[in-house]
């Protein structure tokens, strides 16, 4: 029966997986570099089982101690099934939570709902729940690299249902030029923010929409009855001068909720300069958002 050689499966993975692969003189052993932990898989041909040719499969430390990891593999004409079984080990959930367990405990410190998750096309992202069921996802780039000390930024985006609703940290070196933030592959430093970011979005809008709903951008974020409309309302009202102690100061009128015992309260202009520039915040963050 025709055999895949151990030199063809070590030249397929080192294409296919960027895997470092060895084989040593006779392919009788071939040894493979586990990306994440730098540990050895070392694969050699197995006893016979029935007269069905097999491969032994063996994890070894990156010291080369022999671990309890181990097993066969059908071993054909085919690379496909063995390829398959290495990649998969190698890139495996297994592999790879070690290395980003620092940044988990980071997030999950500052009071976040996160795990990591297999990316969309292949790969990992550290995966951010929030109580309006949107998430963010967070990798270097698009997915995580094999090892921690790889990371040279990170790329956060939010997520809302089918949609996506906003970019919240990105400190990718190539991305600098587009203003992104300089904290680099900093785990403390993006934790901060997207523990701000989070604590912010709640505090807004209490979970519910316009986060909680997807973004249409066709539509016209300050019709009325939006909420960047009222905003805007809000902004525009003519500030009432007369008979004020302070220049650049409003009054306001307090009354029930039926318009009865009305009152004029004096606002300093300090006051009334940040009540102008959180509405006008507002109003950005509403049309963003498709409030």
């Amino acid at each position: 029966m025709e055999l895949v050689p151990l030199s063809r499966l070590g030249t397929e993975l080192r294409t296919q997986a960027q895997l470092d692969v060895q084989v040593t003189a006779g392919e009788r052993q071939m040894v493979i570099i586990l990306p994440s932990s730098l540990d050895q898989l070392w694969i050699t041909p197995g006893r016979r089982n029935s007269g069905q040719p097999r491969l032994f499969w063996m994890r070894r430390t990156f010291l080369g101690t022999q671990t309890n990891e181990s097993g066969y593999l059908d071993w054909t004409a085919d690379p496909g099934p063995l390829i398959r079984f290495v990649i998969n080990y190698a890139y495996s959930h297994s592999q790879i939570a070690p290395q980003y367990q620092r940044v988990l405990d980071a997030l999950r410190g500052r009071g976040l709902d996160v795990d990591l998750a297999h990316a969309h096309g292949g790969g990992f992202q550290i995966r951010i729940g929030l109580p309006d069921l949107t998430y963010l996802l967070i990798g270097a780039d698009e997915t995580l690299p094999p090892r921690l000390e790889q990371v040279q930024g990170w790329h956060i985006e939010h997520y809302g249902p089918e949609d996506h609703i906003a970019v919240v940290y990105d400190s990718m070196p190539h991305n600098r030029a587009r203003g992104a933030s300089l904290g680099g592959g900093h785990v403390d430093v993006m934790a901060d923010h997207v523990a701000r970011y989070v604590a912010s979005t709640m505090a807004r809008y209490g979970g519910r929409h316009p986060l909680g709903a997807p973004v249409r951008l066709q539509q016209d974020s300050t019709a009325p009855g939006t909420v960047a409309w009222l905003l805007e309302e809000l902004v525009h009202i003519p500030r009432h001068h007369s008979e004020l102690a302070n220049d650049g100061g409003a009054l306001i009128t307090v009354a029930r909720r039926d318009g009865s015992d009305p009152a004029a309260v004096e606002v300093p202009a300090v006051v009334v300069n940040r009540i102008s520039a959180l509405l006008l915040a507002e109003i950005t963050n509403c049309q963003t958002y498709d409030g």
